[in-house]
């Protein structure tokens, strides 16, 4: 578990000491029981995250069996005929326009939202989920990303390395930094705001995660091979590829590639799939930390394929 998914956990389970338990001491019971009360008004993947978290917190705090009892705790709406009905997906903007784009960034500056601008950026350029933002590390023009949605014992989730223009290098640096002590799950809530605000009209509205759909769509559209394209997005499996849209839903921008050399032996067709080699290694991860980096940076900036980077001016 990385540093930000830690601290992460935290904010959510003291979130949901102070909404769902309203002053009450956080015995396991209670916990449990206000998970399962809760269940509804949530879809499964986040309250499993929320179940996480909460069980986290506790162990940390020395109540092993307080995290083992919550860990143990089912979800009501999922359970084998409940009649519980299960909380509907939001739908989601895959699809972004240039003018949606610039209005937007316009918004987020004209208020001083310089959090949120960056965000915006760091999702743009490396289609990262906003649980990964806060552990990205950048050196030269490679950006390494600690997968957040790592599960199922290791077989789901990964860690990247990738290869972006100078320009977006710098900004995505200038982002990580601004964001290191931010709420993303509040910098999401303003966007989403924001969103509603500049739109009032639609059903959907742009979210952080739109831009990393519109990253999928444009990797698949600009024809490179399906595992590098799952690596690139941090999956392990190229079945998680076909989530994202096709040339229809494609736009302009930098595609970011994969370091020369990068294996992608452990991308599999299905999850189900055994992975057939170890992948990335802490070598690769510490090789971020030396001069050596450095220079394969510089050979490796014409693999970033270039594009006309409509949408963001990248001027906050």
């Amino acid at each position: 578990m990385t540093p930000a998914t830690e601290v992460s956990y935290r904010k959510l389970a003291e979130h949901f000491y102070k909404t769902r338990l309203q002053g009450e001491q956080p015995t396991p019971k209670r916990i449990a029981d206000a998970l399962k009360a809760a269940a509804p008004k949530y879809r499964p993947d986040y309250w499993r995250r929320l179940r996480n978290a909460l069980a986290f917190d506790q162990k940390s705090k020395g109540f092993k069996d307080g995290a083992t009892r919550i860990n143990a705790t089912a979800n009501p709406t999922t359970r084998l005929g409940s009649e519980i009905a299960i909380k509907p997906k939001q739908i989601r903007v895959k699809r972004l326009v240039e003018a949606d784009e610039r209005k937007l960034a316009d918004y987020l500056n004209k208020n001083g939202d310089t959090e949120s601008y960056y965000a915006v950026v760091i999702a743009k350029v490396t289609g990262a989920r906003p649980a990964e933002f806060q552990s990205i590390k950048v050196n030269g023009n490679s950006i390494y990303i600690t997968g957040a949605k790592k599960s199922h014992g290791g077989v789901r989730g990964a860690d990247r390395f990738m290869v972006v223009s100078d320009l977006e290098a710098k900004l995505v640096a200038d982002g990580v930094q601004h964001l290191q002590s931010a709420n993303i799950g509040a910098i999401q809530d303003r966007i989403r705001a924001a969103g509603k605000r500049l739109w009032p009209q639609r059903k959907a509205v742009p979210s952080l995660y739109s831009w990393r759909h519109q990253l999928g769509s444009n990797l698949k559209a600009s024809g490179l091979d399906r595992k590098e394209i799952a690596y690139l997005m941090g999956h392990q499996s190229t079945a998680s590829v076909d989530r994202y849209g096709n040339r229809k839903t494609a736009g302009g921008g930098n595609i970011p590639r994969a370091p020369e050399g990068t294996s992608f032996d452990k991308i599999r067709e299905l999850h189900r799939d055994p992975p057939t080699a170890p992948g990335q290694t802490k070598k690769n991860i510490n090789t971020l930390q030396t001069n050596e980096i450095k220079g394969s940076a510089k050979k490796l900036t014409s693999r970033v394929k270039p594009g006309n980077n409509s949408g963001l001016d990248y001027s906050p």
